[in-house]
């Protein structure tokens, strides 16, 4: 299935008080943590009742993971549309990455409550996360049409790619600072994605290679 036919990740309709319940959410566990963080806490902070929470969630647990999941499809909407926007493989993916980039950077709390805070919290979100970053891998398995023999590389070389990106941009946010920081993290990133791909003195290129022009204000 080309990407183009994949059904983009949906991002759940919401009233007021649904948003205002998840930028609560949002702000009391990446300053409490997930696990002290209450429904009670939850609803005092986003000026709702509790009838408006349990309208729309089943639980704390239901609650954080229908925030994650539309989280997940503002990332896609920008992350997929921007790698289709463009024709070339690298280039498509390096589109790809300043519109993840720009996603981390404009919206650190998100971020922070979803890949830090929820991370070690309930399987559906793990189960969520890996379902997602299996998406990604397809963009970055799309590098195998570069190759004069696409089967000499297995789907895992893109795992593995991604699995070290991935790494690598979680390491930036714990230790401070990464969320500002992220677009500067692309010709690097990319570096990594793509040499497996295109090898060593291409792969160099990208370490020079500024954003595209509708990228480039955002990257300041």
């Amino acid at each position: 299935m080309s990407l183009e036919e994949l059904a983009p990740f949906s991002r759940p309709a919401g009233d007021e008080a649904w948003e205002r319940i998840r930028r609560a959410a949002i702000d009391l566990v990446v300053d409490r943590g997930y696990a002290e963080t209450t429904i009670e806490a939850i609803v005092d902070r986003a000026g709702v009742g509790r009838a408006d929470f349990d309208r729309h969630f089943d639980g704390k647990d239901d609650c954080c993971l229908r925030i994650y999941e539309a989280q997940l499809a503002d990332i896609d909407q920008l992350v997929v549309g921007a790698y289709l926007r463009h024709e070339a493989w690298r280039d498509r993916l390096r589109a790809a990455a300043y519109a993840a980039a720009g996603y981390v950077s404009d919206n650190p709390r998100e971020v922070l409550f979803g890949e830090i805070q929820l991370r070690p919290g309930a399987e559906m979100v793990q189960a969520r996360r890996d379902a997602y970053l299996q998406r990604l891998v397809d963009l970055v398995d799309a590098g195998r049409a570069e190759l004069e023999a696409p089967d000499s590389l297995s789907r895992g070389v893109a795992e593995y790619v991604l699995g070290a990106v991935y790494t690598l941009m979680l390491k930036r946010l714990r230790e401070g600072g990464g969320t500002d920081a992220a677009r500067s993290l692309v010709p690097e990133l990319m570096y990594i994605a793509v040499r497996p791909y295109v090898g060593h003195e291409a792969a160099e290129e990208e370490l020079r290679i500024a954003p595209f022009p509708e990228q480039q204000e955002e990257t300041g």
